[in-house]
């Protein structure tokens, strides 16, 4: 997500709850109708913003809090992230 909190890079940990559940790219991005490429987006951390009404259906195709979805990490593991 590319986004910062009080000095802090915040992750989004879409990749991991996606595989967790078993879902594909494209299986998400039907259930969510957006495109592929917002889903990639989001799990490369390359977004921009994530509206609040997509992090809410996020947390409900998921069934987690946005905790779970949301991660503040140390800069270094976002810079490993991304590799």
């Amino acid at each position: 997500m590319g986004g910062v909190i009080e000095g802090m890079p915040v992750k989004i940990m879409l990749k991991e709850l996606r595989s967790a559940k078993g879902l594909s790219q494209n299986a998400l991005a039907r259930e969510l109708e957006m495109s592929v490429n917002n889903i990639q987006k989001m799990e490369y951390q390359k977004a921009k913003s994530i509206p609040l009404e997509t992090i809410e259906r996020l947390c409900q195709v998921f069934n987690c809090e946005v905790g779970e979805l949301l991660k503040i990490v140390p800069a270094s593991e976002m810079e490993i992230g991304n590799d």
